[in-house]
């Protein structure tokens, strides 16, 4: 069990309209110091202070700030994204960073030292935080629930609000490129729909 977080006491002043805030926001938030603790969370982020933050730990907001910061990644239009796939070469989908992602996301953590759970599981939060999809599911295909972590074999459903094939197209290729090659060498069987595409993934 964790230990209990000590609390401690600031005394401070702040504008008339901070304060005013501060009592709106702590309606969503449930107090004033947590919606403190929220900012300060915010600030470190920003100002990346991240000496002991685990990045699979954030939520999609903090996790984007600091991909964009750190990748020097541009948000995008729908309609300039889809005509840019259109035309797109192979070449992004065989020469991309997702690996270096992955590996941003555990800390720099090897992808050699990762299980395929774990590498499921740094696509879902990345792609989501990066507003590519608005749901991704991971299922084991094993027998038993209980070695999930060092499972082998999944299935992967990703949801996005473009009624095309060819968006699907794209990231299930791309998705596969990246999980076929060394070293995480596995064998993906991909099916398309207009809203969502699977991937069936058995690792070697």
């Amino acid at each position: 069990m964790d230990a209990p977080i000590e609390k401690m006491h600031i005394h401070t002043t702040v504008s008339k309209k901070t304060q005013i805030l501060l009592k709106k926001l702590a309606i969503s938030y449930g107090s004033i110091s947590n919606v403190i603790e929220e900012a300060v969370d915010l600030i470190i982020i920003r100002d990346h202070f991240l000496d002991d933050i685990n990045k699979s730990d954030l939520d999609e907001y903090k996790l984007w700030h600091l991909m964009r910061t750190d990748f020097n990644m541009m948000a995008v239009g729908r309609t300039t994204f889809m005509s840019f796939i259109d035309k797109i070469p192979t070449e992004p989908q065989e020469n991309n960073n997702c690996i270096e992602l992955i590996e941003w996301f555990y800390n720099n953590k090897t992808i050699s030292t990762l299980t395929l759970y774990e590498i499921l599981i740094a696509i879902r939060s990345i792609w989501l935080a990066g507003n590519y999809f608005w749901k991704i599911q991971i299922k084991t295909q094993d027998k038993s629930e209980e070695i999930l972590k060092y499972g082998k074999k999944f299935e992967i459903a990703f949801f996005h609000h473009f009624n095309q094939i060819k968006y699907g197209k794209y990231w299930s290729q791309y998705f596969k490129t990246v999980l076929e090659k060394s070293p995480i060498n596995c064998v993906c069987e991909i099916q398309l729909r207009n809203e969502v595409f699977y991937i069936n993934i058995t690792q070697k």
